[in-house]
């Protein structure tokens, strides 16, 4: 899923005192804004750089200054961009605490922080603890910019990703349509505001195996991403992957390789090889190979994506569901003791072993 951000570029215009000289001031605001820039960009690395430079000057104004949580808000979706959403967290706790004290009663800003620390949690697989956030980050949102606004269609798309991730899905179906519904509405809207909602309701239709219902979703998407976002963008990397593995599920695994390659080239550029998203993705790869007989690429994939999870900190069941496809495609090759023992361990992490 994709959450749809949301920027606390309101909070800036709320600074009071000035309490640094105007050096500091422009020397922060220009690493801020090239930062920000580059993270929009897909240039993730470029962005932490800035970004952390900018927090250094931005502790200066003061615990509560609207800058500080600005610059904690942008770096906070930069780690987790970059699957550090553990780090991500108290940046996020920070600057809802600095809303809570200098613009409680202003619903935008308040919006924006609650969005913030529910993405966080969100992306660090912990739909739960998100959804409260994003409740109470819709009813903020409809207060400043009314039920039809594009404020609106973004919080309750966020709000329908985490009932799909919790597995209620009827209840996100209808919210995604009404985002859906909204984003369509709205005069002079971007294109690419509409291709979270296409890409999390193709998801939910995967998961629910309505695969014709996915395909026309994930192509818009991919056709709005592939035409408006720059080559190397995460988020195009994402289309790809999202209409790739419906092809695979689908049985159409000649059509899904080339997504998933392109997709996979992408992530690695920008998130770099050991990220979770390349797992993922190497994965899903992996079992499009294996099904055409590419036994060699099968193989490598499987193994990456097992490596690679092997390392991070993420839900110990994704390594089992690696361990079982680099098991899969030993076996093709005949390597059945391997296959056994890599079988053997993930039946151990699912009953709670390592």
């Amino acid at each position: 899923m994709i959450p749809t951000r949301m920027t606390w570029t309101a909070a800036v215009a709320l600074a009071a005192a000035v309490v640094a000289g105007p050096t500091a001031r422009a020397d922060w605001k220009a690493e801020l804004e090239a930062g920000w820039a580059a993270y929009k960009e897909g240039r993730i690395e470029v962005a932490e750089g800035l970004l952390k430079s900018a927090l250094v000057q931005a502790r200066t104004f003061g615990e509560n200054d609207p800058r500080l949580a600005v610059t904690l808000h942008h770096l906070a979706w930069v780690y987790c961009a970059e699957g550090r959403c553990d780090e991500a967290e108290p940046l996020a706790k920070e600057v809802l605490a600095i809303a809570e004290k200098i613009v409680a009663n202003d619903p935008k800003p308040m919006a924006e922080a609650l969005n913030t620390l529910a993405a966080v949690y969100d992306e660090a697989g912990k739909p739960a603890m998100a959804q409260p956030l994003y409740v109470r980050c819709l009813a903020e949102v409809e207060k400043a910019d009314g039920p039809e606004s594009a404020g609106a269609a973004a919080a309750i798309d966020n709000l329908a990703a985490v009932d799909h991730a919790l597995g209620q899905y009827d209840e996100a179906e209808a919210l995604y349509k009404k985002a859906l519904g909204i984003r369509e509405k709205l005069a002079g809207a971007d294109p690419l505001d509409l291709t979270a909602t296409l890409h999390n309701l193709g998801q939910l239709y995967i998961d629910r195996k309505n695969y014709a219902a996915a395909e026309p979703l994930l192509k818009q998407a991919l056709e709005i991403n592939d035409a408006a976002r720059p080559a190397g963008h995460p988020e195009l990397a994402a289309a790809l992957e999202a209409l790739g593995w419906l092809y695979a599920l689908s049985g159409r695994a000649a059509e899904a390789e080339p997504l998933l390659k392109r997709a996979l080239a992408l992530y690695e550029a920008d998130l770099g090889k050991e990220h979770p998203h390349v797992a993922r993705c190497a994965g899903e790869l992996g079992r499009t190979c294996l099904v055409q007989g590419h036994q060699q690429e099968a193989e490598s994939c499987c193994k990456q994506a097992v490596a690679i999870l092997e390392k991070a900190q993420g839900d110990p069941l994704d390594l089992a569901v690696a361990l079982d496809d680099y098991a899969a495609a030993l076996k093709t090759a005949g390597r059945v003791n391997e296959a056994a023992a890599l079988e053997a361990r993930a039946a151990s992490i699912r009953a709670g072993g390592k």
